[in-house]
């Protein structure tokens, strides 16, 4: 009788699944509970293989649900990230499993395995954007049919690219704009891209914005390939590799040492070398549980949401939580503000050019740099800007008053120019790209030999604390020596 029972609800709950999911996932934990409440109650243990059958069953029939990939609510979005949770729970378990007897040379590799699908799945991602974006540019240009042109581009191919121009010419042709569109048919469509349409859509500017789209990702795929003196993660991993070397020969070695100096010499080791041994003893035996603990917190919730964040696009109309909060840490850090301030002013500044260019006024123009994917808290300017120009305050004097430059401020003078702002705003717009890529450049060639030089003090310290208790040892026993 349980056994009937028992199938019944799993039948039952695939066809609920399917027609009703969200009922179906609030119910039935509450269904396999009772079930197997029942099973022990009369002794049939094997009844309860069925609960696990039914949370299989139910969850597949709750993501078919979803006929339609952009159709999807949140049953199936839950049911996603229940698969997405229990793939990392495997991944983790098998990674245990197959690289845990490797001790600490099969966390290395591990983690070297993980970083390389990074590293593939971010290029790949960078590549299939921008085949999008010059496919759907290179149509425009050519004044195409967009819906024809897409189908035709996308004909007799079954891969990724072609499934996505597919769903984008499936909304247009239900009258969706283009940035909709490449929001519903590509939901990882890079945020500054879609943000950079969405704003030229409104003053009839789609070309110039998708060639300067174009140009970015063709930027960042060139600076992508380019050949770095050393890896960003070069000194972390060398630090963590000395700090093991220094604990085994603070642990093993120099014990051994000290007490041959204090034994046979009555003198102690070099301050070098206790200076190395105390500083290890602290980091080790002091603060050690601390850092297992961050280093736990890293490895399974910073590294998860890094690389969540790296694949999940920018939402510039809903920014997520952890985008506020990046903005805002961005923004308020001494040298990342100035890069901050700089590229959101690349944005706006072509966006406001554009739109004086096609006609807007200038709070038409400002308004349109709303929807532009730059920092939360430049955008807060932007916004202060926009309210005291529509209040009838001189454009110029706003734009100093919301702190966002004399340079502006300089192109809305009607003062200082007369009307020239279009030529100084096209002006601009090449000194902040120009002026941005010699920032980074910059940086790079100060920070990259800046910190080799600290690595290689830190690494020569460290020989010179390790090797000071030996000179000194031969030292003291070559004066034993009577010629």
């Amino acid at each position: 009788m349980l056994l009937i029972i028992a199938i019944s609800i799993l039948f039952f709950y695939a066809i609920l699944g399917f027609k009703k999911p969200g009922i179906a996932l609030i119910t039935m934990p509450v269904a396999c509970f009772l079930l197997a409440y029942a099973a022990v109650s009369a002794g049939a243990s094997e009844i309860i293989l069925f609960t696990p059958v039914i949370v299989v069953v139910t969850l597949a029939a709750t993501l078919m649900s979803g006929r339609e990939p952009d159709s999807e609510q949140w049953p199936q979005k839950l049911v996603k990230w229940i698969l997405i949770g229990f793939a990392f729970l495997l991944l983790s378990a098998t990674a245990i499993v197959v690289f845990g007897p490797g001790g600490f040379w099969g966390f290395l590799f591990f983690a070297l395995f993980i970083g390389s699908l990074t590293s593939y799945g971010l290029a790949s991602q960078r590549a299939t954007a921008a085949y999008i974006i010059s496919t759907i540019g290179s149509s425009i240009r050519q004044n195409l049919p967009l819906p024809m042109a897409l189908e035709s581009a996308a004909s007799g191919q079954d891969d990724k690219r072609s499934r996505i121009l597919r769903s984008i010419k499936k909304w247009l042709v239900q009258g969706y704009s283009l940035s909709e569109s490449i929001k519903r048919g590509y939901p990882k469509c890079p945020g500054y891209a879609v943000a950079m349409i969405t704003a030229a859509e409104r003053i009839n500017q789609l070309p110039f914005a998708i060639k300067s789209i174009e140009a970015d990702i063709t930027a960042k795929a060139d600076e992508s390939r380019k050949i770095r003196p050393f890896h960003p993660f070069y000194p972390v991993i060398l630090i963590i590799f000395m700090f093991f070397i220094v604990l085994a020969l603070m642990q093993f070695v120099m014990p051994q040492l000290k007490s041959v100096l204090e034994e046979m010499f009555e003198g102690p080791l070099p301050a070098a070398t206790q200076f190395l041994m105390r500083s290890a003893g602290f980091v080790a035996y002091e603060i050690g549980s601390l850092l297992l603990i961050a280093v736990v917190f890293i490895i399974f919730v910073v590294v998860p949401v890094s690389i969540r964040i790296k694949f999940r696009p920018r939402r510039p109309d809903k920014p997520y939580l952890i985008s506020r909060i990046s903005d805002f840490v961005k923004w308020h850090l001494p040298v990342s503000h100035w890069f901050e301030n700089n590229h959101s002013m690349i944005q706006v500044v072509e966006i406001l050019r554009l739109s004086l260019n096609s006609g807007c006024t200038v709070n038409e123009a400002i308004a349109n740099t709303l929807s532009l994917d730059v920092n939360n808290c430049f955008k807060e300017r932007l916004r202060k800007w926009l309210v005291k120009v529509e209040a009838g305050n001189n454009i110029s004097t706003a734009v100093k008053e919301s702190k966002l430059g004399n340079s502006l401020a300089w192109a809305f003078d009607q003062q200082a120019n007369q009307d020239g702002t279009l030529s100084i705003l096209e002006t601009l717009e090449s000194f902040y790209r120009s002026n941005y890529s010699y920032r980074v450049n910059l940086a790079r060639f100060i920070i990259g030999p800046c910190v080799i030089i600290i690595m290689g003090a830190m690494v020569g310290f460290v020989v010179y604390a390790i090797f000071s208790p030996v000179v000194a040892i031969i030292n003291l026993m070559s004066n034993l020596v009577t010629p």
